[in-house]
Parts: structure tokens; C-alpha cells; sequence
């Protein structure tokens, strides 16, 4: 049997994205300071590294939030539905306009939303495409 450990996340500071993400709902769980040689052998990046994680729950699923000081994120353009590979991460909310104004006082921005409160795409501060999707219409429980 295999199960999913974890869905990791690059952010470019820590506690602003735990802060937007416990939010929507996720609580931390660990801390964790990888040493650099030890991140070497797994990444294949040279030291220095400064690879930090933040772990955060919600439910069963396992949001690894990681960063690494020695290898600032750089700019990209914004990742889209059409490409391939991890189109978004979709997030269960009870209350929609208080998920909207969680997103927007984290940071995040609201992006598309067809009204009648039963979906919306947002952004994470780091531009992460999410869907927050009213948990009564969730397409799968």
C-alpha cells in the first residue's frame, strides 16, 4: 500500500505563508531545519542551503511549506491551468466570503470568481493557483 506523505510547496518566507494557510484552515505541525549536507545528497543543490520546512495539516492532507536561504526563489511567470504538471491545490471552505477576505488580508488575491459562492481561484503570496470550493459542492469527500 502507498499512501501520499505530503504535498511540498517553495514559498519565499515561511511565516507569511503558514500565517495565509492556517487561515484557510491548516494548523502547524512540525519544524524542521534540513543540514546542508544532507539536502545536498537529496536536492543535488551546492551548500549553502538553508533548507527550513514548515509542515501543515488540514484533515488528511499534509502541506510541507519549504524554503531554502541559500537559493532564493527567482521570479517566474505565474502558473496557469493549461500547463502541465500541478495545475492548483483545492481547499474545502465552509464560508466563502470569509475565505475571499482570508486570502486577501494573508496577501493572496482573488482571481476568478463566477459568483453564487460555490467556487473561486485564488493566489497564495507567492502566487500559487488555489481553488476554494464551497465543502457543500466539493466534488469528491
Amino acid at each position: 500500500m502507498v499512501d501520499v506523505s505530503h504535498i511540498g510547496l517553495r514559498v519565499r518566507d515561511l511565516n507569511t505563508s503558514v500565517a495565509f494557510y492556517e487561515a484557510l484552515g491548516f494548523s502547524e505541525v512540525k519544524r524542521l531545519t534540513v543540514p546542508d549536507q544532507m539536502a545536498e545528497g537529496l536536492l543535488g543543490l551546492a551548500p549553502p542551503i538553508g533548507f527550513e520546512a514548515v509542515y501543515l495539516r488540514n484533515g488528511g492532507v499534509v502541506l510541507q511549506l519549504l524554503t531554502f536561504s541559500g537559493y532564493p526563489a527567482p521570479d517566474e511567470p505565474e502558473r496557469g491551468m493549461v500547463g502541465a504538471g500541478l495545475t492548483h491545490l483545492s481547499i474545502a471552505v465552509a464560508d466563502m466570503g470569509a475565505a475571499q477576505a482570508a486570502v486577501t488580508a494573508g496577501g493572496g488575491g482573488v482571481i476568478a470568481d463566477p459568483g453564487g459562492g460555490y467556487a473561486c481561484m485564488v493566489r497564495d503570496p507567492d502566487g500559487q493557483l488555489l481553488e476554494l470550493v464551497n465543502e457543500k459542492v466539493r466534488p469528491v469527500r
